[in-house]
């Protein structure tokens, strides 16, 4: 009778522990929870708006497009060359310039007025041709591969309101960042380029005539008070676009499964079409902002200009201080892609 009575304490604690410890059948509605595949998306610390905005709308799409799947987190660092090299980020945007030390070849895409305009920049550096190039250059230095390009911002050119520019063959002092030209070439285009850390400043100074500044620069510039806003000119053309690249790690894409990298393909095209629509609102704003202060928006027609470089850069291109890459130029140059020089 002690040995039941013992049986029955001993079936009674166990199937109360089982109680406790939810042992009862599991409810058939019940989803089994999602794997989260974490992955990084880095960025310059010092990276514009417009490209910390658009790697934010890649995180939020590319979760939004693989129902929560995909849950990557931003990470900003000024040793982005090193970070890439170590393949401790799965994702960046990353700008031509932070590459150009490492990868002397994108060199090319800094050429004055080589894409006249973000949408011939932008089928350009997309077409399968031209990644195809733009991939051997970066996989010889980072594990890294281009699934995405596009501008994030522009340099443009500012005069001296006085210039004469009736003739863009004028022998005019041009202020530049950086020479691409021999003398000769100088000659052809009709500058004279002089080489300045801050080619604004010295035209403020009366160093030179024209030289390359963004727009900020010129907006501060007046609302400070250094310059009249009618001593200076401003032209429509950007001198130059300034391309960011989504950088996508080499292997990743085999690690996810078809939904999930068709989440990544979809929020590159959204993150990278946000960060152009970005820069283009900013420097229509900025625009606005330089009419309302009184600074003449010179609406120069550039056509001769852009075929008098197109020329030079595919058939003069070895006078020049820097070739372009010829597989790289010959690509964006390629007939697939519309609206070349």
């Amino acid at each position: 009778m002690k040995l039941i009575t013992a049986i029955r304490v001993i079936a009674a604690a166990v199937c109360g522990l089982f109680l406790l410890t939810g042992c009862s059948q599991p409810d058939k509605g019940q989803q089994p929870q999602k794997e989260l595949t974490q992955m990084t998306m880095l960025i310059s610390s010092d990276a514009p708006d417009c490209v910390r905005s658009a790697a934010e709308e890649f995180i939020n799409r590319a979760a939004f497009y693989s129902d929560g799947e995909l849950e990557i987190s931003l990470s900003e660092s000024q040793q982005v060359e090193t970070i890439l090299e170590s393949s401790e980020a799965e994702f960046a945007f990353v700008s031509n310039e932070e590459l150009v030390s490492s990868v002397p070849e994108l060199e090319t895409l800094n050429l004055p007025f080589y894409f006249k305009h973000e949408d011939y920049q932008f089928s350009a550096l997309n077409a399968e041709r031209t990644k195809k190039r733009l991939n051997e250059l970066l996989s010889a230095v980072y594990p890294m591969e281009v699934q995405m390009a596009t501008v994030c911002g522009y340099e443009d050119l500012a005069a001296d309101a006085q210039v004469d520019l009736t003739d863009f063959r004028k022998r005019y002092p041009l202020a530049v960042k950086t020479s691409y030209f021999s003398d000769q070439l100088q000659e052809e285009i009709g500058a004279r380029e002089i080489v300045s850390d801050n080619p604004f400043q010295l035209l403020l100074d009366g160093g030179a005539e024209i030289a390359q500044a963004s727009l900020s620069q010129v907006i501060e510039t007046v609302q400070q008070g250094q310059k009249q806003a009618q001593e200076l000119v401003v032209f429509t053309s950007a001198h130059k676009l300034e391309t960011v690249y989504l950088l996508i790690g080499q292997d990743v894409m085999e690690s996810l499964d078809e939904k999930q990298q068709a989440a990544v393909e979809q929020a590159a095209v959204m993150a990278c079409g946000y960060c152009s629509t970005l820069a283009q609102q900013q420097r229509d704003q900025q625009m606005e902002q330089l009419q309302e202060l009184g600074v003449q928006v010179y609406r120069v027609n550039l056509e001769k200009y852009f075929a008098l470089l197109g020329d030079i850069y595919q058939y003069q291109s070895e006078e020049m201080l820097l070739q372009p890459d010829a597989e790289l130029d010959s690509a964006i140059r390629s007939e697939g892609v519309q609206g070349t020089f």
